[in-house]
């Protein structure tokens, strides 16, 4: 018996500790685990610690998989858990128990390569705590990635660039740097055109060479020690390097820049000597060995310079990539010697576009005060500019998104930055378009404004639907806090519509009106106050009796002012928030003079035998006063006090009637049948006493009666 009730006893402190205490995530599960194609990986056999951090980890193969989650459920009160939406996942059903033994739910996995901290948040419902519990499932996704140079092309010539492609089971996985290498036997960089890799390679030695370089992976793989790796063995292959077939004259610059709408321009360079080359005379530059090619550009040679190099004159006719090979020099259209020259469009920003967190890339220029934004620029040698945006903070370029039409930032956009354009330079130069700085235009809730009445206030967000005000109402004054605004969260300029309508006590309306285009800016306390304009702005109070024909002071009991403030729908559409308050005009108590024809009164003459007679139809006169129920409007309670003259039995004229006579009397009337509130015929029960003054005695009397309301 004692063990039973130390049983119970421990049942009670446990679930008062669930009431009171956190459950933690290894109380709620026993295990979790994850099913992706025929692979089960759970939380006890394959957890790994990253950052600090336990995870999951899975291996998978496809970008977007349909995984299974099974939870295991420990704790007993555990009710149901639920899938909540994120980034990089999309649940396709809801939790559901699987032989009693644990939850399944099926998702989604959305681009597991490029999504970064992939976690999963599950809701779980507990039975003794009303907030439910969020517990976050970080996965730590891996794949086997391949990389290869395929077999042929082995051979290479002194100063011809040549592009093989770069073969792989998973190119979103792997970081490319878009840069050349330096100082080596053959120089290399890869490039990514749709999807896959190039890999640009520049011999400088000749004889056999090996080609040897390493690749970063976004998704790491497990190692045999259960360690992540970033790095993927170095791709190698070897080559033979030849002489060059024509003379190669190299160039003092790698990059030029051709504007095909502006004039022909003379671009000073320097290229190498040779015993061939004749000064004063002008070489074609084309892209083919034969005669017939098209003109991409001119050299003239000008003077040979002391340091073995000769200075020329470049005119430039066309564009050309140096991976798509050398150019000939010719003399008229015999080539005589080769050099490489990429000649790209001059660096121009055409279009703009913003990322937001969750959101995809839109065009619209325009950015919030405050607010953390992802930037792509798009147009023409972007990889050549050096961008940089007026104004804008933490400005971060992503290296690897970024190429030679396409740079992409992130940035951050001070809450105080005051100017209105955020300009793009390349350089000095300024470049277009430009950014746009907008004010927020979000509708704040109503805890700015408050109500002053009576001598009492209210904000109007806590306001209640009724508001009963005893005796006069002299007045009621909006007020507005223009410092809360802009506290905590931008919002921006608030633009209201105040409906005021006067009711009488019957719901007649008595005066109306409507105040549109009232303009509320955030006071000093915000940080974008300098921006804002004060133009149209309302700086004082708002009085409502500014706006009636009839005043406040001026109206009847019971009577109602219905306030009715809102955003303004056409700006914040359904953003828009509304609230309604209604002030009633109320009494406690009322006095009236009231008639009525009690019938069957019982009367008891006091000293006097017996329980009394019962009388005929009477009348009685009565001042009485009635009482109203609280927070009701005009809504009397059901009994009411009152002194004034009795008729009793007045309506009996016969000889024999000795008990008719005339007393003063003081009732109280009860009335149990409801009645509506404009009804004059009511049948209430009376009970009190009085003196009757033909007889001079004292009485007591109860029952029934009909009154009528004059």
């Amino acid at each position: 018996m004692r063990f039973f009730q130390f049983y119970l006893l421990m049942i009670f402190c446990g679930c008062s500790c669930v009431g009171r205490a956190q459950v933690l995530p290894q109380q709620l599960f026993s295990d979790i685990k994850l099913r992706i194609d025929t692979n089960l990986y759970s939380w006890k056999g394959n957890q790994i610690e990253v950052r600090g951090t336990p995870h999951l980890w899975f291996e998978y193969q496809e970008e977007n998989p349909v995984v299974e989650l099974q939870v295991f459920p420990k704790y007993w009160a555990l009710e149901g858990l639920a899938l909540q939406p994120g980034d990089g996942y999309e649940p396709l059903d809801t939790f559901r128990m699987a032989n009693g033994a644990y939850y399944r739910a099926k998702l989604r996995l959305r681009d597991i390569t490029t999504t970064d901290f992939l976690t999963l948040a599950v809701q779980a419902r507990l039975r003794y705590q009303s907030k439910p519990f969020l517990y976050e499932l970080r996965l730590f996704p891996v794949t086997k990635t391949t990389a290869f140079l395929p077999d042929g092309q082995e051979e290479l010539f002194i100063g011809e660039e040549k592009t093989i492609p770069l073969e792989s089971n998973n190119f979103q996985n792997i970081k490319v740097p878009e840069t050349w290498s330096v100082n080596q036997p053959i120089n290399y960089k890869l490039s990514r055109e749709g999807g896959r890799f190039q890999v640009h390679l520049l011999p400088n030695e000749v004889g056999r060479q090996e080609l040897s370089f390493s690749l970063s992976l976004r998704k790491p793989f497990l190692n045999e020690e259960g360690t992540p790796v970033y790095q993927l063995p170095p791709v190698k292959k070897s080559f033979t390097v030849k002489p060059a077939k024509l003379v190669f004259l190299s160039m003092d610059r790698r990059e030029a820049s051709y504007n095909q709408s502006a004039p022909r321009q003379e671009t000073e360079i320097e290229l190498k000597y040779h015993p061939q080359l004749e000064m004063r005379k002008t070489y074609r530059l084309e892209a083919q060995e034969e005669p017939g090619g098209a003109l991409i550009a001119e050299i003239f040679t000008r003077s040979v310079l002391g340091n073995g190099r000769v200075l020329c004159w470049l005119r430039l006719y066309g564009y050309h990539r140096r991976s798509d090979g050398n150019l000939y020099i010719k003399d008229g259209d015999k080539a005589v010697f080769i050099t490489n020259l990429e000649i790209i469009p001059k660096t121009e920003v055409q279009k703009v576009s913003l990322r937001r967190e969750g959101q995809d890339w839109q065009p619209s220029p325009d950015v919030f005060p405050g607010e953390q934004v992802d930037i792509r620029v798009e147009g023409l040698s972007l990889h050549r500019a050096e961008l940089r945006f007026d104004g804008l903070a933490e400005v971060k370029k992503d290296t690897l998104a970024s190429n030679d039409t396409e740079a992409i930032f992130s940035a951050s956009v001070p809450l105080s930055i005051p100017q209105k354009k955020i300009r793009i330079y390349n350089g000095a130069e300024q470049a277009e378009p430009a950014l746009r700085v907008k004010e927020y235009e979000r509708a704040r809730p109503f805890d700015f404004i408050s109500l002053h009445y009576a001598g009492d206030s209210v904000l109007l967000r806590d306001a209640p639907l009724l508001i009963f005000v005893a005796g006069g109402l002299g007045d009621i004054t909006f007020r507005f806090d223009r410092g809360k605004i802009d506290q905590g969260r931008l919002h921006g300029p608030q633009e209201l519509e105040i409906d005021i309508q006067v009711l009488e006590k019957g719901k007649a309306l008595l005066d109306q009106k409507e105040i549109r285009n009232l303009l509320i800016c955030p006071g000093a306390a915000s940080p974008r106050f300098a921006a804002y304009s004060e133009e149209g702005c309302r700086q004082t109070e708002l009085r409502v009796n500014e706006y009636l024909r009839q005043k406040t002071f001026e109206l009847d009991t019971w009577s109602t002012i219905r306030l009715t403030v809102r955003h303004k729908g056409e700006k914040y559409g359904k953003a828009a928030l509304s609230k309604t308050v209604e002030f009633v005009l109320f009494q406690k108590s009322a006095f009236d003079i009231d008639v009525s024809f009690p019938a069957g009164l019982l009367v008891k003459r006091l000293r006097e035998p017996g329980f009394g007679n019962l009388g005929g139809i009477s009348m009685a006169m009565i001042a009485q006063f009635s009482f109203f129920r609280d927070n009701q409007v005009a809504r009397a309670k059901p009994y009411r006090f009152g002194f004034g003259f009795l008729a009793f039995d007045a309506f009996n004229f016969s000889d024999s009637n000795d008990k008719r006579d005339v007393g003063i009397v003081g009732l109280a009337s009860l009335y149990p049948i409801p009645t509506k509130e404009r009804s004059r015929l009511s049948f209430p029960l009376y009970a009190g006493g009085g003196y009757f003054l033909s007889e001079s005695k004292w009485f007591l009397l109860f029952g029934p009666g009909i009154r009528i309301q004059l």
